[in-house]
């Protein structure tokens, strides 16, 4: 009799461990994803606990991402691993109510992307004027290709990222004059030299253009903005020499002009009004020197013949 008490005490028992061992059950769904949302098949869900070192189950998504399985014992917190290759691994732990049924999704990052952001991250942050500077220098190389559309338009990037980049505007200026947009070619060129006040070389780009505007005020104004910046160009220093030689003050235009074609030695319409003053002066020598020199830098110019004639008289 004690032996069969016995064995119902133990059945009972075990009765009573199987009984709670199944109500401590809980069932687990996900689906498995990519960043932009699109179903992930055939990845690995991979379920274990700490509690257990015994316990370890392994799944499958199906082709629209979708898992489920039944937990044995929810008491316990368990861990999440999901894989799939050529994505990041993605991991958690969550503990689930008994008899609940819980909802755990994963959303995979692919490698590649995961390495550009990382790359991205770990990259110095550049200011603004350094971006600037990146897309005026893209912009050089376009030009330097003979690609002038393409560098236009890294120009304009270059200063709309930084609008106080004085060569941007100053790119931009000239390219705009050799498209004859006169218009284009004063704003940029005004902003340049706003910014950066030793770019007087636009202003004669910018005269030109008032000029052609037919704005002879803003004209003026941009030729003697450069005459000011640059008294002495052999351009100025030219126009001075005009100027003195039809007062005819011979000697001021003659040493004005020196000036310009020792600046300029192929500046050829120098060299002819500077052999006219010391022809007007009875420097023949000088003079006979300048017009060869004309002639050799503009055969066919427009005073060539005046030239010849002269010629054989300073013999």
């Amino acid at each position: 009799m004690n032996t069969t008490k016995r064995t119902a005490m133990g059945l009972a028992a075990l009765l009573t461990a199987g009984y709670l061992q199944a109500g401590a059950q809980c069932r687990v769904k996900g689906v498995v994803g990519d960043a932009g949302g699109a179903a992930l098949g055939d990845a690995t869900i991979m379920i274990t606990t700490p509690s257990l070192t015994t316990f370890h189950t392994d799944l499958k998504s199906d082709a629209k991402g979708v898992w489920s399985t039944l937990l044995p014992d929810c008491t316990m917190p368990y861990h999440f691993k999901f894989e799939k290759d050529g994505y990041v691994t993605y991991e958690l732990d969550k503990k689930i109510p008994i008899g609940d049924i819980a909802t755990v999704d994963a959303k995979l990052t692919n490698k590649t992307e995961a390495q550009a952001k990382a790359q991205a991250a770990a990259a110095p942050k550049m200011s603004a004027n350094e971006k600037a500077v990146v897309s005026f220098n893209s912009g050089v190389e376009a030009l330097q290709a003979g690609d002038k559309p393409a560098a236009e338009a890294k120009f304009l990037e270059a200063v709309k990222t930084n609008p106080d980049l004085p060569a941007g505007w100053q790119a931009l200026a000239q390219l705009a004059y050799e498209k004859k947009d006169w218009a284009k070619t004063i704003e940029y060129g005004q902003k340049a030299t706003d910014l950066d006040t030793s770019l007087t070389g636009l202003y004669q780009m910018m005269a030109d253009a008032a000029r052609q505007m037919g704005d002879k005020a803003k004209a003026a104004e941009f030729s003697a903005a450069y005459a000011d910046a640059n008294p002495d160009s052999p351009e100025i220093l030219y126009n001075k020499g005009v100027e003195a030689y039809n007062k005819g003050k011979m000697k001021d235009a003659e040493a004005t002009l020196q000036k310009a074609v020792e600046a300029k030695p192929d500046f050829a319409n120098a060299h002819y009004l500077l052999g006219m003053a010391c022809f007007n002066q009875n420097k023949k020598g000088p003079a006979k020197e300048h017009f060869e020199k004309y002639l050799e830098l503009d055969p066919n110019g427009k005073e060539a013949s005046t030239v010849k004639e002269l010629l054989p008289l300073l013999k």
